[in-house]
């Protein structure tokens, strides 16, 4: 801790410092800025965007006002009904409260007073059968947006996660469960958007990028329009060293700035929005010793938990330290790149099994519940010991498989050297068994009571496909399991996969207007967090689509509101 308050030793001053430029720390600046507010963006990598912009870019909140549009009943009471029955014993009434409160008049303020739109897509929450549950519209998809409206700023925009770009394209979260699940029209629309890709020739070859914008990419974009508009200045190559305080509390930041040190003055405040610590490997081995590697997060390396360790250095309360927002994953060696299983465990024709070739999980579960049940797994039998993904050929051909896509679009010949080194191939189970150094009998076994209870279409171990949120991502023209179809057709292959994350889900603990507490209950005087900096609001739980972002975005803008003595109706009355 460092106490300056001399005015000469400031080297610049804002009323609000913002650390992170994601989708929290945007808002904050944007509403702290319609607030008559100076405000600064302060971003450590040389891309904008952060986890964020590699993301689905989808936000979750309940009662928003695009529901009426489409007479789709939701309510204040029944969110609240629902996350108390998903949160559990982590449900802080005054939190979530005003999330639930905040979320729908924020999104309609943003819609109204920016560039950043939304609208719902049909994504079950992920215990849609819960009381207050909802099977869709309460996620709410970014819209797409052209490159060019963001001009040179194109350049720094953090680039889609490499495993959801197809042909050089993206499709949003809606487009996606279309072609997933090949419903009538799913080709056209592939079809069309190939077109309109490759037939802008002038835009591929100049940027060799996309030219229109979907997912985390859209809502980081829409956010980087909207404050540029606004003039607010985002600094990249920027990196939070400390935070400096004094009696009163929290009045500034050190940053490295071109190679040296610069002290920036917050005069009403300092908001950290700087993602969580997956690729600091010493805070995972602490913290998150169900899944300690660096190279099992699916998230940007730059989540080095900066922000939680400059609270901590204040006295910080911290919570969830050893939570994740879980996913199952693979790893392509040779690019170095980390992969989620998103949504191919819930197809026909597959299943998971561990090293004793049984299954151990509801492999169509929502991610975080695979990869929680993983992680679990891994205390008993250690991080580095893989799970293995099993299909067979009618899967092969019929749906995505990891790394692969479905058959013949791209053929087992053509694939990539390191995807072939990856995914394990053989002509029968028995020789799968024996390549995957597993009891051929137990994995012949387990597939025999997979199968049997596939043509029964009840999964008498795991339930499989018996949620709603199961069987958004399966194929509907098999019965009588959505998700289940017996494993029988050779060529077998198997991708070895391992408990991840998108993000780490603990941090520095907060109030509900995002201010930063001590461990003994108190206010930190002018520091707040949100996003993965902050600990979730979620618990342990990961109630739908969008519940990382939607929070981050609600608490970045509860945390402007606090500062400027605002409501957030005060600001949308002017």
């Amino acid at each position: 801790m460092t106490q300056t308050t001399n005015a000469s030793d400031w080297d610049y001053q804002h009323d609000v410092v913002i650390v992170g430029s994601g989708a929290g720390g945007m808002t904050a600046a944007l509403i702290a800025h319609d607030l008559g507010l100076d405000a600064i963006v302060i971003e450590k990598s040389n891309l904008v965007g952060g986890t964020t912009a590699v993301s689905a870019g989808v936000v979750w909140i309940p009662d928003n006002p695009h529901l009426k549009s489409i007479s789709y009943p939701d309510s204040r009471d029944d969110a609240a009904t629902y996350l108390r029955e998903t949160v559990g014993e982590d449900y802080d009434e005054e939190k979530i409260g005003a999330y639930l409160d905040t979320g729908p008049a924020l999104v309609s303020y943003l819609e109204q007073h920016s560039e950043i739109a939304f609208r719902p897509v049909g994504l079950p929450d992920y215990y849609a059968d819960l009381p207050g549950g909802k099977d869709g519209n309460r996620a709410l998809d970014p819209l797409p947006l052209s490159a060019r409206d963001l001009g040179e700023d194109i350049k720094i925009l953090r680039p889609p996660h490499p495993q959801i770009v197809v042909g050089g394209m993206t499709f949003t979260t809606g487009e996606v469960a279309i072609i997933l699940r090949k419903e009538p029209g799913w080709l056209k629309l592939v079809l069309k958007r190939a077109l309109h890709h490759y037939l802008d020739l002038p835009w591929l070859v100049r940027h060799g990028n996309s030219p229109r914008l979907t997912l985390g990419n859209a809502l980081v974009g829409r956010c980087m329009l909207s404050l540029k508009q606004r003039n607010i200045p985002i600094w990249r190559e920027t990196k939070l060293k400390r935070l400096i305080r004094d009696e009163t509390g929290v009045i500034g930041i050190v940053a490295e700035r071109d190679g040296k040190e610069v002290r920036i003055k917050a005069k009403k405040g300092v908001i950290l929005a700087a993602g969580g610590f997956g690729a600091n490997q010493e805070m995972r081995k602490t913290y998150l010793t169900r899944s300690p590697e660096t190279e099992r997060s699916v998230a940007p390396d730059i989540n080095m938990g900066d922000g939680i360790s400059a609270g901590m250095e204040l006295g910080a309360d911290t919570h969830l330290m050893d939570e994740a927002w879980w996913i199952p994953i693979y790893r392509l060696r040779d690019s170095k790149l980390t992969c989620g299983m998103f949504m191919e465990r819930s197809f026909p024709g597959s299943m998971i099994i561990n090293r004793q070739g049984a299954r151990y999980l509801n492999e169509a579960a929502n991610y975080d519940d695979a990869g929680r049940a993983m992680a679990n797994a891994n205390s008993t039998n250690g991080p580095d010991v893989p799970s293995y993904f099993i299909f067979d050929k009618r899967c092969r051909e019929n749906y995505i498989a990891g790394p692969l896509q479905p058959m013949p679009a791209v053929m087992d010949a053509v694939l990539s050297a390191e995807t072939k080194d990856l995914v394990i191939k053989a002509p029968d189970l028995k020789s799968l068994a024996e390549k995957l150094n597993i009891d051929p009998v137990a994995l012949e076994n387990t597939v025999e009571r997979f199968n049997r209870q596939a043509l029964a279409g009840v999964d008498a171990d795991f339930h499989r496909g018996e949620e709603t949120y199961e069987r958004h991502y399966s194929d509907p023209n098999v019965a009588p399991n959505s998700t289940m179809a017996p494993i029988t057709e050779a060529p077998f292959y198997a991708i070895p996969i391992y408990a991840g994350d998108i993000g780490t889900k603990g941090g520095l603990v907060t109030d509900r207007d995002a201010r930063v507490l001590d461990r003994g209950g108190n206010t930190i005087n002018g520091l707040y967090a949100a996003g993965n900096t902050a600990a979730s609001i979620m618990g342990r739980s990961y109630p739908g689509g969008g519940v990382t972002i939607g929070p981050s975005m609600v608490f970045g803008a509860r945390a402007a509101l606090h500062i400027a003595g605002k409501a957030l109706t005060d600001l949308i009355n002017k």
